[in-house]
């Protein structure tokens, strides 16, 4: 029972996740990887493209342009590119400040 209670806690933090405008994308992306990380260990397994679907979704909305690229004509997507694009975008955000 106490099992069903974490996992189904561990759930809902994944798919509720959502990044605050004054997190980096690095520490939500370590949030993320964490979630992940926990449910592996109770043998819960999502698929690449799940994983990639959940993190654009949990991006917050200044992303939303990342989004929309990401999404634009791609049948599958890729967890790399899905992590590597707003870590990108957010390192040139502070090169230019």
């Amino acid at each position: 029972m106490y099992m069903i209670k974490i996992l189904s806690n561990k759930k809902k933090q994944l798919y509720g996740l959502r990044m605050k405008e004054e997190t980096t994308v690095l520490e939500h992306l370590n949030l993320f990887n964490m979630i992940i990380s926990e449910l592996l260990v109770v043998d819960v397994k999502i698929n690449e493209e799940d994983k990639a679907l959940i993190l654009l979704n949990s991006l917050s909305e200044s992303y939303d342009h990342i989004l929309t690229i990401m999404l634009c004509d791609k049948e599958t997507l890729i967890l790399k590119e899905i992590i590597s694009t707003p870590l990108y975008n957010e390192l040139r955000k502070r090169r230019n400040h």
